[in-house]
């Protein structure tokens, strides 16, 4: 009889677990606590990446406005050469001092004082010509002029070199010679025309 009596404990003590409604109660209760932490988790990670792409967009878009800013005045300087001429324009209210350079030869030319709101076209004979009376010891051709540069400085003593193509990039600053801050008497800046455009300030 004992032995009978403790099979029985024993069963009712094993037998299959019924959930009931305060399992099920806290079940979902944790479900919603975990689900609820995964979606703050992941709306928090996007929400960082989103403020970090945002940085770096605001971040981008005032370094393309601090270098248009510098470039300001750069922008309204052209050169470039069209047949057996060179075209230099000043199309700045200010007076800005240029340079030919010839980095091959390690040619410096200064220009002078190109006038304000002033292009000028320079044949190329002409200039060299007049780089062989500065520069007696070096001999030019025409050919040489395909690697032509300007280096001018701007207003706020920023120094930029511009090529004959267009392109546009910083360089160091340069002390322009002793001559006379006046423009020159040469035959190009006395006949010196109207830049197509002038920033009039």
């Amino acid at each position: 009889m004992p032995t009978g009596g403790g099979d029985a404990s024993e069963e009712s003590g094993t037998g299959p677990y019924r959930v009931t409604l305060p399992d099920l109660g806290r079940f979902t209760v944790g479900a919603v606590t975990v689900t609820a932490a995964l979606a703050g988790l992941i709306l928090g990670v996007r929400a960082e990446l989103y403020a970090g792409r945002a940085e770096q967009r605001a971040a981008a878009e005032e370094r393309r406005s601090k270098e248009e800013r510098e470039k300001a005045y750069a922008n309204l300087v052209d050169f470039y050469r069209m047949g057996s001429e060179v075209i230099v324009v000043n199309g700045s209210s200010r007076v800005m001092a240029m340079r030919f350079t010839l980095p091959a030869s390690k040619t410096r030319w200064d220009l002078d004082l190109l006038q304000p709101c002033k292009q000028i076209a320079v044949p190329n004979k002409a200039l060299l010509d007049s780089m062989a009376v500065e520069q007696p010891a070096v001999r030019l051709t025409e050919g040489d002029l395909a690697q032509l540069r300007l280096e001018f400085m701007d207003p706020m003593s920023k120094a930029w070199i511009r090529n004959s193509g267009g392109a546009l990039a910083r360089t160091d600053a340069w002390a322009p010679s002793g001559r006379p801050n006046l423009v020159s008497s040469e035959a190009w800046n006395v006949s010196a025309q109207d830049a197509p455009q002038c920033d009039g300030s």
